[in-house]
């Protein structure tokens, strides 16, 4: 061993698992790391020479040393009193050095190095005051983790029981839901129902105010007639009139179906009624205008009085549409002679009606006026 100098540092290097130690001189001028790599060289290199004393890797990284350093960087010579480092063995797979073994080695190293007369490092024995104190401080420690561990258990034998309660909950919660989605969809389709009714009401509805409008306008034709035929029971010469061109367009009408090949005018009207594709009464009368036309022209037994109402138009809508003429006179009143009839024609103030019921009348009785 070199002679201690301020050049010099000398290191007490102890292997821990085989309670053997190497003391070694060093340069003042080495850093930790340096000084480190020297102890490390230095103790295998003991160990080889000493008898029954395995071959040991030691691990790099499991490093201790004293006074502790600020970081590795640091120059030895700095450092207050001799140096100690403490090197380990490298562990076997999965396991781990633990500090129980450090410091039975290092007390017996210790032992070992006064028995041989040597003088340890100044800071052993502080070294172990503090590892022994860190000891108690792990039972301290490790104590007080049982008692929070104890706490802990249970706490969460707590929770376990609030888990279980919440699951139960949950389930009831569940079945809850599932009977509002059951209650939901039977609301749905009552909802759906109700609104097919409703719908179903209105249609009704509208179909009633229909009804009711068709029979105000039957109430009101029923009743003017009424009136048109109190004035002619009465003697009233203008309500006569009327009621006697009203029978002249029926007796038209129903001669007009004739000569087309149908019963009578009513039968006529239904077929074509019912016949054509869009129902109308502008669409019914426009078919048969056209159907009375064509026969008219191509017919070789109506009167050249018919073939002129057939040619004329305007006659024959007239004769075949609902006018008022028909409507001011529309109560059946059969017993008219034809005197009577065109007597009613002549006085018609209107021209254009005046000369439509001139040609309907020639081609009904086959004579003027």
């Amino acid at each position: 061993m070199a002679p201690k100098d301020s050049n010099h540092k000398l290191m007490v290097v102890l292997y821990a698992e085989a309670k053997l130690q190497k003391s070694i001189s060093l340069p003042g001028s080495f850093t930790i790391s340096r000084a480190k790599q020297e102890g490390m060289e230095a103790i295998k290199e003991h160990l080889k020479i000493l008898p029954g004393v395995p071959l040991v890797t030691l691990d790099p990284d499991c490093t201790d040393f004293y006074p502790v350093p600020r970081d590795d960087n640091t120059v030895i010579r700095t450092l207050k009193g001799d140096l100690t480092m403490v090197v380990y063995p490298q562990p076997p797979e999965g396991q781990h050095l633990t500090p129980s073994p450090f410091v039975d080695a290092l007390q017996s190293a210790i032992r070992e190095s006064t028995e041989r007369y040597v003088k340890p490092a100044d800071n052993n024995n502080d070294i172990l005051r503090r590892l022994a104190s860190m000891e108690e401080k792990f039972g301290r420690d490790i104590a007080e983790l049982k008692q929070a561990n104890a706490g802990l258990q249970q706490v969460n034998a707590g929770l376990q029981h609030d888990v279980e309660e919440l699951r139960q909950v949950n389930a009831g919660l569940q079945h809850d839901v599932e009977e509002l989605r059951r209650v939901n969809a039977q609301l749905k389709l009552d909802n759906a129902q109700l609104k097919d009714d409703n719908a179903q009401l209105k249609l009704d509805n509208a179909q009633l105010k229909h009804k009711n409008a068709q029979l105000k306008h039957d109430f009101k034709e029923l009743r003017s007639q009424l009136d048109e035929t109190n004035r002619a029971v009465l003697g009233d010469k203008v309500a006569i009139n009327k009621i006697r061109r009203r029978v002249l367009l029926d007796t038209g009408r129903d001669q007009l179906a004739m000569i087309c090949g149908h019963k009578n005018w009513r039968e006529w009207k239904d077929e074509k009624t019912t016949s054509t594709p869009s129902p109308g009464d502008d669409q019914t009368v426009q078919t048969m205008m056209t159907e009375a036309e064509v026969i008219l022209e191509n017919s070789t037994d109506a009167s050249d009085y018919w073939k002129a109402v057939g040619k004329d138009r305007s006659t024959l809508r007239f004769l075949i549409h609902r006018s008022h003429i028909r409507t001011e006179g529309d109560i059946v009143a059969h017993n008219s002679t034809a005197e009577a009839i065109a007597e009613s024609v002549l006085a018609l103030i209107a021209s254009s009606d005046r000369t439509h019921m001139i040609s309907i009348f020639r081609a009904v009785y086959n004579d003027e006026p």
